[in-house]
């Protein structure tokens, strides 16, 4: 839909000035105007290049062209806030021709396509699942999914933490408190996470332990100790966990990778091409170090292992060998901004031809995250308390039918919703509450508002029509001349733009405050719009065309923001 009007307008401007002028979807916007009862587009002026910057006679005779093409009712420029803005008054039995008319395909995107690997979750192993996890991973799942859903390939990784200092406390935890495997496989990550802590703490209190723990690393770094094997272990009872957490958050990926793919000795040839380039600096105490700007940044520690950026830079630049990105994000917490601006800066400095592509996406932290009894927990146990409150709600509701109280995964699938959603309506910077209150309500803008609305569509089209009936259905957009009906329309429209917004800034808030005004405008106009009781055979035909796009667009943008679509 907005292709249309976007090539239309690109290609008016071409024709005039005789340049490539290629407007941004992401710069339209329709809305509907009830003191006139119109559909309007409008369009910043800006992108539309300087030969049309000004007033002049080209100005008008692009305005000219506009008013005389059957699409265009009346076409203006207006002035507010300072900026000039294209509105064009639609023409209105065309303009829902063309959005019921196509036979809708959520891939048509013509625009140039990229390669862009997304590292998105990377927990340790052997560690609880935690809130800052959470969100990266599903802010990094809904990049993916938009950047993929808008025609470039995605490479979506999970870069584990299985490597670095705190696997030698690991293994000394488990020395210290005598685990034997039976024990670790009764309740692996909280065994071993509690084996941390506790070797973590005894070296609080005494330096010689600190140095096992970090003399146990150092041989593994050079893959010569017996733990190597519990490391191996270790490894695939944090994947077993992962894996459902990730199924529970609709969550996949391209592929699982390592840190310890990238220990010392399997990156000597990043070393070795750093010391020709006489960038990799040797301090008289062992270390080495690079110099990025005016920041020393250590790459290897005194004992010979290697930093975490090192491996981070060894990452990249096989990355790039087997995939050819042109983009290279990471989505981690603003904590992580001064590691991303060196790995940046170190790509410079290394002169790769792909450091523009480094994209750090930061986050803001979640406050309070908690259990209703206070307690502080890890995501596992707020997943299945969303999951028992939602239990509780649709006991309590008159609504709810028998059967999907029985059915545990439409609640497992509601809870997920309401967490997800109350994560990503958030502007993505901004660090916020968690309060189980605001996750779960029914009639304010949560997850449970966007499955409510979905399921209340498909069952009202499954009465109605067979997917077969609705594909049969003729547009006759003179029949839709109700407001509520010219309002879904417009927001149908703006699916599109919103969701190159969405990907150019990276923000998953503007497709959640979208598919709001969506459920608000599809649930205000089947008030008015019946289909059941419309005795008028055309007009119920329309409705149910009207509707069904509704509901195909609503969940095209549930999926995008990684929910499962409820019908029931």
């Amino acid at each position: 839909m907005a292709i249309f009007y976007r090539k239309m307008l690109s290609q008016k401007v071409c024709r005039l000035c005789d340049t490539n002028v290629v407007l941004p979807l992401s710069a339209l916007n329709f809305n509907y105007q009830k003191a006139t009862k119109t559909a309007e587009l409008t369009v910043p002026m800006q992108h539309f290049g300087e030969a049309l910057k000004h007033d002049s006679p080209r100005m008008q005779e692009f305005l000219n062209g506009l008013n005389n093409d059957e699409s265009c009712d009346e076409v203006t420029i207006q002035t507010k806030s300072g900026k000039r803005w294209l509105k064009c008054v639609l023409n209105k039995e065309r303009f829902i021709s063309q959005l019921l008319t196509k036979k809708y395909s959520f891939k048509e995107h013509p625009d140039v396509t990229q390669t862009i690997v997304v590292e998105f979750s990377s927990p340790n192993i052997a560690k609880p699942f935690h809130a800052g996890h959470l969100r990266s991973t599903i802010i990094g799942n809904f990049i993916s999914n938009i950047n993929e859903y808008l025609g470039n390939r995605v490479i979506r990784l999970n870069y584990l933490g299985d490597w670095g200092t705190q696997f030698g406390y690991l293994a000394l935890g488990v020395r210290l408190k005598d685990l034997s495997p039976e024990e670790i496989n009764k309740n692996p990550i909280k065994c071993l996470y509690d084996a941390y802590v506790h070797a973590y703490n005894v070296a609080r209190g005494d330096p010689k332990v600190h140095s096992v723990a970090m003399d146990i690393f150092s041989s593994m770094e050079h893959g010569t100790t017996e733990e190597m094997q519990h490391w191996q272990e270790y490894r695939a009872y944090t994947i077993k966990e992962l894996e459902d957490l990730y199924r529970r958050l609709g969550v996949q990926f391209s592929s699982y990778e390592w840190e310890s793919s990238y220990r010392m000795n399997k990156i000597t040839h990043v070393l070795s091409a750093m010391k020709q380039r006489g960038v990799l600096l040797e301090q008289p105490d062992r270390r080495h170090v690079i110099q990025v700007k005016n920041r020393t940044v250590p790459l290897v520690k005194s004992d010979g292992t290697g930093m975490y950026i090192l491996r981070d830079i060894a990452a990249l630049i096989d990355r790039h060998e087997r995939y050819s990105f042109e983009k290279c994000m990471y989505v981690v917490e603003n904590g992580q901004n001064e590691h991303f601006a060196a790995l940046r800066g170190i790509a410079h400095v290394l002169d790769l031809p792909y450091a523009q592509g480094i994209e750090h996406i930061k986050f803001g932290r979640i406050h309070g995250m908690s259990t209703r009894r206070g307690q502080v927990v890890f995501l596992r146990d707020i997943l299945h308390e969303a999951q028992q409150l939602v239990l509780e709600k649709q006991r309590a509701s008159p609504n709810t039918r028998t059967n999907v109280i029985d059915n545990p995964s439409v609640c497992e699938v509601l809870g997920s919703s309401a967490v997800i959603i109350n994560d990503l309506k958030q502007r993505r910077m901004k660090d916020y509450e968690f309060e189980w209150s605001k996750i779960l309500q029914m009639d304010g803008d949560s997850g449970i508002k966007l499955q409510y609305t979905h399921c209340r569509l498909v069952s009202l089209l499954r009465a109605q029509a067979s997917e077969e009936d609705v594909q049969s259905i003729e547009c006759a957009g003179q029949l839709l001349r109700e407001p509520e009906a010219s309002e879904i329309i417009c927001q149908l429209a703006n699916f599109e733009p919103v969701c190159y917004q969405a990907q150019e800034t990276s923000e998953a808030c503007i497709l959640v405050a979208y598919l709001f005004r969506l459920c608000k405008s599809t649930n205000l106009a089947l008030k008015v719009l019946p289909i059941k009781h419309e005795t008028d055979f055309h007009k119920r035909q329309q409705r149910i065309l009207l509707f069904s796009r509704a509901q195909k667009v609503l969940r095209a943008g549930m999926e995008l923001l990684g929910l499962t679509p409820l019908e029931e």
